[in-house]
C-alpha cells in the first residue's frame, strides 16, 4: 500500500488480535501502525505512557460516529501503554493534497468546511475536544475527508512549529473545544491559500503571531470570511462553537449571509442603517449633537488657551492622582523552576537584568534536581532581548562549565507584562521546555 513504511525492528509484530504490516506514520510521542485481522484493515496508533484522562476521551470517542469522522473500535495496553484501534482510510491527507494539488476553489473548500466541522461538532457533542486539529489530521479517501486522531491528544511538543495550535495552547494554558475552533479556522485558511496563517519560520515567531497578529483572510472566499474571523478570536471564550460555525457554514453554501456576530477584533457591533419612518428623529438628534460637539469644542478651546502649569497632577482634597505611564514588559529579577534535557530533569535558577529597552542579560544556573541526582552544577552568561511578548535568550560564554556540556537558547512568548511564571522552549542541547517561576 502506497505510504506504508516497513516495521523496524523496535516494533512490536502484534497488537492484540491485530497483526501489524506496517506503519503509516511515525511521531515525536507515537506511531501508527497498518494492522489486519479477519474483519480488515485497521490503523492502530500507539501512545507512551498515558494516564486515567486519555483513556476516559478515548472512551468518548468511541461514541461518536458521524460518517465524516474516522471512527475509533477498541483500545487495548501494551504494556503500560495505551493503543487505539480506529477505522482505516486509505487516502491521502489535505496536508499532502495541498502541496500536490495547490490551494482549493471555493466549492472545494466550502465542502471542506461543511464536512470537517460536523465532525468536530459529533466530536464536541460527545463531550471532548481534538486539541491536535490540523492538515495532517483530515484524510481525503473514497468517501470524503474524514477527521482523525481525536480523544488522543497529548500536550504540545515544544520543539514543533505550532502553525496550527491555538493561543491558549502557545501560552501553555488548558484548551478545550473552543480550541479546536481556532485550529479548524488556520486549517481552512491553510486549504484555500496553501500557506499556514502564522507561518512557518520557527517557534518564536510563529508563536508571537498565533498570540498577538490578526490572520490575512483576504484571499477567502467571502462568505467564509466572517465565520472564520470569529473562530479566529485570541480569546476561546469570543469564539462560537462547533454547532454554531456549522449552521453559519450552511448559511454560506446557500449564499445565505451568516447572522454572525461582531469580527473577533471589532471594538463595537455595527449598528443598523435607520428606517425610513425614523429619519426625522434621527436628523432632530443629529442637529442637536452638532450642537452639543460645538459647545464642547469651545470649551476645549479655552481650556487650552488658559495657562497651565506643570507637573501634570490633579489636587484633590486628601488625595494627589497622577497619570501613570504605561507599563513595560519586564522580567527582570531571579526565577527558579527546571527544564528537561536529555540527561534528564534538571534544576534551573535564571537570573535577568535589563541592560536597556528590549535588551537582557540572563545567568543560566543549573544543578541537579531531586528527581535526577547526578546531574553536575554549572552555569553560563546569556543575551537577548524581550519584544512584544517574546522572549530571546542566548548562550553566550560560560561561568563554570562541567565536562563537555553545552550551553543552550531559551525562547518564550508571554501573555503577560510581569509574569509570575514563565514556559518556554530550549533550543539546543537535546532539550525540550523549561518552567520557571519569579521568587
Amino acid at each position: 500500500m502506497d505510504g506504508v513504511q516497513a516495521l523496524a525492528e523496535a516494533d512490536p509484530a502484534q497488537l492484540g488480535e491485530y497483526a501489524l504490516v506496517g506503519v503509516l506514520g511515525r511521531g515525536s510521542q507515537s506511531v501508527v501502525y497498518l494492522g489486519h485481522s479477519a474483519s480488515g484493515h485497521v490503523a492502530i496508533k500507539l501512545l507512551p505512557a498515558g494516564d486515567a484522562d486519555t483513556q476516559r476521551a478515548v472512551a468518548a470517542a468511541q461514541q461518536v460516529t458521524e460518517p465524516t469522522s474516522a471512527r475509533v473500535l477498541t483500545t487495548g495496553m501494551y504494556g503500560d501503554r495505551l493503543y487505539v484501534v480506529s477505522e482505516y482510510v486509505q487516502g491521502v491527507s489535505l496536508a499532502e493534497w495541498i502541496r500536490r494539488e495547490g490551494p482549493r476553489d471555493a466549492g472545494q473548500l466550502h465542502w471542506l468546511a461543511t464536512s470537517t466541522m460536523a465532525a468536530l461538532a459529533a466530536i464536541h457533542r460527545a463531550g471532548i475536544a481534538h486539541l491536535d486539529f490540523k492538515p495532517a489530521s483530515v484524510l481525503l479517501g473514497p468517501e470524503g475527508p474524514k477527521v482523525i486522531d481525536f480523544g488522543i491528544a497529548r500536550w504540545p511538543d515544544p520543539a514543533v512549529v505550532p502553525a496550527y495550535l491555538s493561543p491558549e495552547q502557545v501560552a501553555g494554558h488548558p484548551a478545550g473545544q473552543a480550541s479546536d475552533l481556532f485550529s479548524w479556522a488556520v486549517t481552512m485558511i491553510y486549504a484555500g491559500t496553501g500557506v499556514p496563517a502564522f507561518g512557518e519560520d520557527g517557534v518564536p515567531a510563529v508563536s508571537h503571531r498565533v498570540l498577538y497578529t490578526p490572520a490575512d483572510l483576504s484571499r477567502l472566499p467571502p462568505p467564509l470570511q466572517p465565520i472564520l474571523d470569529r473562530c479566529l478570536a485570541k480569546r476561546p471564550e469570543y469564539r462560537p462553537t462547533a454547532q454554531e460555525v456549522l449552521a453559519s457554514l450552511h448559511g454560506a453554501g446557500q449564499n445565505r449571509p451568516a447572522s454572525a456576530p461582531p469580527p473577533a477584533y471589532a471594538q463595537q457591533p455595527a449598528q443598523p442603517a435607520p428606517s425610513k419612518s425614523s429619519t426625522g428623529l434621527v436628523i432632530g438628534l443629529t442637529a442637536g449633537i452638532v450642537i452639543l460637539l460645538a459647545a464642547i469644542v469651545a470649551a476645549a478651546v479655552f481650556l487650552v488657551k488658559w495657562p497651565q502649569q506643570d507637573p501634570v497632577a490633579v489636587a484633590t482634597p486628601g488625595a494627589v492622582v497622577t497619570t501613570p505611564a504605561p507599563e513595560r514588559a519586564s522580567v527582570a529579577g531571579r526565577w527558579t523552576g527546571s527544564y528537561v534535557c536529555n540527561q534528564g530533569k534538571t534544576s534551573l535558577e535564571l537570573t535577568i537584568k535589563e541592560t536597556s529597552p528590549g535588551e537582557i542579560e540572563a545567568v543560566f544556573a543549573f544543578k541537579a534536581d531531586p528527581s535526577n541526582p547526578g546531574v553536575p552544577s554549572g552555569s553560563f552568561a546569556m543575551r537577548g532581548r524581550l519584544t512584544e511578548g517574546a522572549l530571546e535568550l542566548n548562550g553566550e560564554r560560560w561561568i563554570n562549565r562541567p565536562g563537555k556540556y553545552v550551553m543552550v537558547d531559551l525562547r518564550a512568548a508571554l501573555t503577560e507584562d510581569r509574569p509570575s511564571a514563565i514556559k518556554g522552549t530550549i533550543v539546543g542541547g537535546g532539550c525540550s521546555t523549561f518552567t520557571v517561576e519569579r521568587s
